[in-house]
Parts: C-alpha cells; sequence; structure tokens
C-alpha cells in the first residue's frame, strides 16, 4: 500500500528519525494569527463589518462609537480567559485560545507558561486536532522544537491510523489544501515533493492540490506545478475530500522506507540526491512566458541584451519574526556593483514596502506597476541570480535552477539551499561575554529556532544585520563563481568542511558559506 501503511517508528530521548530542523517551512506565525478554517466559519455579519470597518477612516467618531461595544467585549473576553487560566486551569480550549492571543501580541514567555502547563497536564490523546497542531507550532516559534516535533509525530501517527482503520490508504492520494500554504516558502517545499516522488524517495501517490491557483500564494507558479500535481477546483469535490485523513500539512514527511522525517531534513535529501545524479531543474518557462516577461523588463527600462537579477529583502511587522527582516538600503553598494558589471536590479516584494532610493540600473518593481504573479515568476526563474534574505521567495528559484545569493539569515537551526547558492548569515552578539556565538551555538536549540529580536533580546543576544560591505562582497563572490573566476584559499575550505560537519549533525543542506563571513569570522567555525 502507500506509505500511510508503512510502520511508524517510536520515539526515544533521540527523537529517532526526527532531528533538529524546521518541521514546517515559511510563515507559521500565520497559524497563530489566523488559525486554518477560522476565515471560513467567519457568518455574514462579521465579513459585512470587516468590510464596513475600512470605510469609517474618515469618521473618526462614528468609528469611536461603532468600535466602542467591540472594544468592550473583547476586553471582557480578555479578562474572563486570564480568569479561566488562573481559576479553571483544567479548561484547555480557552487556555490555548488565551495563549494564541499572548503570541500574537509577542508575549512569548506568557504563551510557553500555559502552552506547558497544557501539555504537562492534559493527555494529548485528548487534545483536538486544532488544539494538537496549534500547541505545537507555539512550541516551535518558542524554540522548543523537540516538544513541536513530538506533537507533530503524534498528530501524524493519528492521521495515519484513521486513514489505516478507514481504508483510505488504499487510495494512494496525497492532498494538498490552501489551508497550510501561508506563503511562498510552503509552495518551495512542493519542488520537493515532486523531485522525491521521481526519485523514488517517497510512496508514489496520486499528488492533488485542492482549490482554485489564485487562492494560492502565486498562481503561476501552482500552474507550473500542474506537471507533477493534479488540481480539482469544484467546491463540492474539494468539500469531500478535505474530510479525508490524507492532508499534508508540512510537519513532518513520511519516507519510501516508513521513516518519519522532518520536512527540513527531507527536503534536504531530496535536494542532495537530486544534484548527486546530476539532475536539471524541475521546471522551465515556456517560450511564451519569456517572450512576455522580456517585453515588460524592456518597458521596465532594462536595455536589450543586459543582464539582471531579482532582489528581495523582508520587512514585515510581526514581532514574532523580525529576526528575518533586514533594511534595504544597506544594499545600495551591492546594487551598485551590479551595475558596475552591466547588471540591473527589480526590486520585488509587494506595494506596502517602502520606495528604494535612486539608485543606477535599479528598478523598484514593486512600485511600477507592473507587479503580477506571472511576471514575479520570470524574474525568478530568468534573472541571472537572485539576492534574497530569510523569506519565502528565496525556495522559489530552486526550481528553474537559478542560485541564490542568501543574505542577512539569521536562525540557522532551518534553511532551505541547493549546491549554487551561497548563504551570508547574520551576527550574533552576546552582550554579557561581549563576543559573537559560534556557528554551533547559532544551531543549538537554545538560539537556532528563535526569530523575535525581543526573546534573542531577553537572552542577552544582540542580532547584528550584514554590513553594505559584506553584502557588496556577496554579490561579487556570486558573479566570479558564475563566471568561473572565483579562488578559494585552503582555510575557506577547512572552515566550509567544518560547517559541513557541523550542519550534518542536524539534518540540514551542507550549504556554502559566503567568502565575507569566512574571512570576517573563523573563529566562530570551532566547537
Amino acid at each position: 500500500m502507500g506509505g500511510d501503511s508503512a510502520r511508524v517508528p517510536q520515539l526515544n530521548d533521540n527523537f529517532c528519525e526526527i532531528n533538529s530542523g524546521k518541521g514546517r517551512s515559511g510563515d507559521l506565525v500565520q497559524f497563530v494569527l489566523r488559525p486554518p478554517g477560522r476565515d471560513k466559519r467567519m457568518g455574514p455579519l462579521k465579513r459585512f463589518r470587516k468590510l464596513l470597518k475600512p470605510k469609517m477612516a474618515r469618521h473618526p467618531v462614528t468609528r469611536c462609537l461603532y468600535e466602542g461595544p467591540s472594544s468592550m467585549l473583547r476586553t471582557g473576553k480578555l479578562l474572563l480567559a486570564r480568569a479561566i487560566d488562573y481559576f479553571f486551569p483544567m479548561w484547555i480550549v480557552p487556555r490555548v485560545g488565551l495563549a494564541r492571543r499572548y503570541m500574537a501580541e509577542g508575549k512569548l514567555a506568557d504563551a510557553l507558561a500555559i502552552t506547558s502547563d497544557v501539555l504537562a497536564r492534559e493527555p494529548e490523546r485528548r487534545l483536538s486536532e486544532e488544539t494538537f497542531s496549534l500547541l505545537a507550532t507555539m512550541c516551535y516559534m518558542q524554540g522548543r522544537a523537540h516538544d513541536a516535533y513530538r506533537l507533530w509525530v503524534q498528530a501524524e501517527e493519528r492521521r495515519c491510523k484513521l486513514a489505516r482503520d478507514l481504508e483510505l490508504d488504499r487510495l494512494k492520494l496525497r492532498l494538498f489544501t490552501n489551508t497550510h500554504f501561508f506563503g511562498l516558502g510552503h509552495l518551495g517545499v512542493l519542488d520537493k515533493y515532486a523531485k522525491a516522488e521521481i526519485l523514488g524517495m517517497i510512496p508514489r501517490c496520486t499528488n492533488i492540490i485542492l482549490g482554485a491557483a489564485e487562492e494560492y500564494p502565486n498562481p503561476t507558479y501552482v500552474r507550473y506545478l500542474e506537471k507533477y500535481f493534479s488540481r480539482i477546483t469544484n467546491r463540492q469535490a474539494i468539500s469531500l475530500l478535505a474530510k479525508f485523513p490524507l492532508e499534508v500539512d508540512f510537519s513532518v514527511v513520511r519516507t519510501a522506507e516508513g521513516k518519519l522525517r522532518t520536512t527540513i531534513a527531507f527536503c534536504r535529501d531530496v535536494q542532495l540526491r537530486w544534484e548527486s545524479e546530476g539532475r536539471g531543474p524541475l521546471l522551465e518557462l515556456s517560450a511564451a512566458h519569456r517572450e512576455r516577461g522580456y517585453r515588460v523588463v524592456r518597458e521596465l527600462g532594462v536595455p536589450e541584451g543586459a543582464w539582471f537579477v531579482g532582489l528581495h529583502v523582508r520587512e514585515g511587522k510581526d514581532p514574532l519574526r523580525d529576526v528575518r527582516n533586514a533594511d534595504i538600503t544597506t544594499y545600495s553598494l551591492a546594487v551598485e556593483e551590479i551595475a558596475k558589471r552591466g547588471g540591473w536590479v527589480l526590486r520585488m516584494g509587494d506595494s506596502s514596502m517602502r520606495p528604494l532610493p535612486t539608485w543606477p540600473n535599479t528598478v523598484d518593481y514593486v512600485h511600477r506597476g507592473k507587479r503580477e504573479d506571472w511576471m514575479d515568476v520570470f524574474l525568478w526563474a530568468e534573472g541571472r541570480f537572485f539576492i534574497a534574505s530569510a523569506s519565502g521567495p528565496q525556495q522559489i528559484p530552486t526550481t528553474f535552477g537559478k542560485p541564490v545569493a542568501i543574505a542577512n539569515y539569521g536562525p540557522l537551526a532551518h534553511f532551505y539551499c541547493a549546491k549554487d547558492d551561497i548563504l551570508l548569515p547574520k551576527h550574533y552578539w552576546h552582550e554579557r561575554e561581549e563576543r559573537y556565538l559560534t556557528l554551533a551555538e547559532r544551531i543549538s536549540p537554545n538560539h537556532g529556532y528563535q526569530e523575535s529580536l525581543e526573546t534573542l533580546a531577553a537572552m542577552g543576544v544582540r542580532v547584528v544585520d550584514n554590513t553594505s560591505e559584506e553584502l557588496r562582497e556577496l554579490v561579487i563572490e556570486m558573479i566570479d563563481r558564475l563566471e568561473g573566476r572565483c579562488q578559494e584559499a585552503e582555510y575557506e575550505r577547512a572552515l566550509q568542511a567544518r560547517f559541513n560537519q557541523l550542519v550534518a549533525a542536524h539534518d540540514l543542506y551542507p550549504a556554502r558559506i559566503a567568502q565575507a563571513y569566512l574571512s570576517r569570522h573563523p573563529d566562530l567555525f570551532g566547537a
């Protein structure tokens, strides 16, 4: 039968096949702020109020009167939840809801206290699926990866048992729904599922994406994946299939041998195997798409015959993940280097990002009114390389065989890379000890999963972004490697080998560390 009928390994202190790594890719914070199904449960009155509220912005008095009762109700609910948390700790659902609220507000310590108590107090077999998954997500976001994966593995066991009991595993279906696609990073993981089936690393199934392409972060990319995934858009069929315990949630993956692997370890295994066999890109732009994209690039001012790269720097405002953010203005020297070599830069993202300064050979694509999902895919697939930060777009160019210069990377316990990518980490300064954390410390559970600047600051760690000069050197190295002119010193190869040994112990991809980091911090590669 399919992989769900294989034996699930028993857990032990070493967590068996589940090693340190990322259980889910992309924006987990969205699961806390907007759990699955929440929008679907919204009644007509709430939908009407959601549409009405923005229209009151020009009438502050009316808006105040309108929001007054709701504000009082929210305050009352919060006080009630806190009272239940204090006097009735056995009432799990409202306490978990309070923990979710604390997480959304960035109060990680308060959320952690509730999460720990619930897990210690309540037998996990009695928890609902949504509560189970929410607790696991909150554990992960608070750096408790071991507890998170233990819960995710148990959730997978429950799902598999139900599928076997109902004999649904015989259908050999693998369902992907928009419930778990919060960002582009999740779409990038589909690249690995397709490759894994080609390589025979996971049981062969009929992979089905449920829903219209427009319901996913990039519809054009979803349509390209139809070469490897079926798609069902009929709402009645989707409603029926969504009830089956066959949905993939990007926590853990069952291999063809029946072992469970974290998603980050699974992606690493697949990419290494794919590269070792010398296989090419999974996808390629159509001729019509390529021609259309170049026409828009010319309209944006890029001359005929000039090469170009995409640039994306995360500017999110969520306090739970602000370690991923960086300052776009620090990339000025990198952009100037590209312009000096005849290249152009097209800044990607969304219109909420602050406009770029006037830089040479640069197009602020997100503010030029030309941004569309198909054009994003064109830039990822056709650019000479891509400059990324720690966010979802970093994963897409690999599908088309394009290298990525990944800068300002923070939490080193999870990352996705390919053989031609270059990784430039941020710096973690220990205030009390007056030193930078070593890479081994950066990957450890204490620091490797933390994505909140506030949480790291409470641990005495100050996060230092890459300098403009480091970013310029990253771009130079990428261009030199593509042109076959990059020179490596013996000490750089030795440091890279040490890093490869370190990440192998955590089931992470042996990413190429940027020379800008190797040359400045050779002492951080030790124990």
